[in-house]
């Protein structure tokens, strides 16, 4: 997919895909004229999450629920890229726990905001 296409029509589709999937969405607190869209699951004892600044700019990654109280959680798994990208690909993760699911903790990535580190 090329990011830079200048269509909205495949960003689109990979949202309503999440949609379909289970994901819900969340109002962030607004930070001067920012607008995202962010979206999360919860399946299997595991979050996965992404947020959407604009078509090029989506961030996602799946952390391990027991992980979310702490400050800066590491992620099972992350990527940025357009949002078709980024979004199709975390759908197509398999189910934490599932086989070749992703399974080591890393850095996590910093421009994510999980429901849970605000509820701590």
């Amino acid at each position: 997919m090329d990011c830079d296409d200048g269509e909205f029509g495949p960003h689109l589709a990979a949202i309503r895909a999440s949609v379909l999937a289970g994901f819900r969405f969340l109002r962030l607190p607004e930070y001067g004229d920012v607008l995202a869209l962010y979206a999360f699951r919860e399946d299997r004892g595991a979050m996965d999450t992404y947020l959407a600044r604009g078509p090029d700019d989506a961030t996602a990654a799946r952390y391990r629920l027991d992980d979310l109280d702490r400050v800066d959680p590491p992620a099972l798994w992350h990527r940025h890229g357009c949002v078709a990208d980024v979004v199709t690909a975390l759908l197509e993760l398999p189910p934490h726990g599932f086989a070749l699911a992703p399974r080591i903790a890393t850095v996590p990535p910093s421009q994510l905001w999980t429901p849970r580190m605000a509820w701590s």
